[in-house]
């Protein structure tokens, strides 16, 4: 029911795979359809996407070093679009309303810390933006803004050919904020259980136990005593000092890095030397990024994959990994 994403497999391998054969089916023709408006049918309101240059922007902190307006502004490009996404590396919300208000304004990307932080100036909510609790993408549509959350998408492609067994195995959730609501909501419709669907926030407890009360799951203070474990997903900062015990990647789990950045975290180390599938935060934001971009132009998200996973993963190779 996802479309071609749903291919995506563990540590990018597919997915690259997935964006190459994109790529190469957009074409020099398929650009200029898409570019004419014929494949550009707004899934919010059935018209043709605009071609006035508009406005696009990540807001957030830290944001100063995300891909997103590479990845996005591939895109624009990719489809002969005249708009400009750039990156604003604030918390000013009266600031970020006003960019909002203004006539130029195409959509906006929404991070940390901000998810749960906007809906003072959102005018409609997406079905899972009012499950989740969080936003992550703004929409401009009639004069309203409209709030959607494609982050549960980011996970939830990426680990469909991964995970067996999702009704009678445990999937555990490090953390508690706006992306570990996306992640139980991904983990949900996935398949699992809410009995099998656990908790933990190392740095405050309690925060876990609000988060499990309100999707009906289980907030854990260790998981080192299940015994069935077919994934784990951190939403956890990089600086984050807790550990996967050995007990877990003893089951070999499916292991689920959201954060980019760093490229290596001593999560993602552990989990590739005991032999566990890892699926990185740059698939989670890929994936959720051509989500963004078909709400905000109506181009169908298998068009520009290709062309905008590529050049976000060169990019990426060359800043944070070939780096001298």
């Amino acid at each position: 029911p996802f479309g071609g994403l749903s291919h995506l497999l563990v540590d990018g391998q597919a997915m690259q795979a997935f964006e190459q054969r994109s790529w190469v089916s957009l074409g020099i023709r398929a650009a200029a359809s898409v570019a004419a408006g014929l494949a550009c049918v707004s899934i919010w309101g059935g018209k043709k996407a605009q071609t006035v240059g508009k406005k696009f922007y990540i807001f957030g902190h830290p944001v100063s070093k995300s891909p997103s307006p590479l990845m996005h502004n591939t895109g624009f490009k990719a489809c002969n679009l005249p708009h400009h996404y750039t990156a604003v590396d604030s918390v000013d919300v009266k600031m970020i309303e006003k960019l909002v208000k203004a006539k130029d304004f195409g959509g906006a990307s929404v991070t940390i810390p901000l998810k749960e932080k906007l809906f003072h100036i959102v005018d409609q909510k997406s079905e899972s933006v009012e499950k989740i609790g969080a936003l992550n993408t703004l929409i401009p549509k009639d004069g309203k803004i409209l709030a959607d959350n494609t982050d549960w998408k980011g996970i939830l492609y990426p680990l469909q050919p991964l995970v067996k067994n999702v009704v009678s195995t445990t999937a555990v959730v490090l953390g508690a904020g706006g992306t570990s609501r996306a992640a139980i909501f991904a983990l949900r419709k996935l398949g699992y259980q809410p009995s099998k669907l656990v908790v933990l926030n190392p740095r405050t407890p309690a925060k876990a136990e609000a988060l499990a009360k309100e999707f009906g799951c289980t907030a854990v203070k260790e998981i080192e005593s299940i015994k069935d474990i077919s994934l784990v997903v951190s939403t956890l900062p990089a600086k984050a000092t807790y550990m996967v015990s050995q007990s877990v990647f003893d089951q070999k789990p499916v292991i689920f890095q959201a954060c980019y950045l760093p490229p290596e975290t001593p999560l993602s180390i552990a989990a590739v030397a005991n032999g566990c599938k890892l699926v990185r935060g740059l698939d989670m934001l890929i994936a959720q990024g051509v989500e963004q971009f078909e709400l905000w132009t109506g181009v169908p998200k298998e068009k520009v994959v290709g062309p905008m996973g590529k050049e976000t993963r060169d990019m990426y190779q060359r800043t944070y990994i070939d780096k001298p």
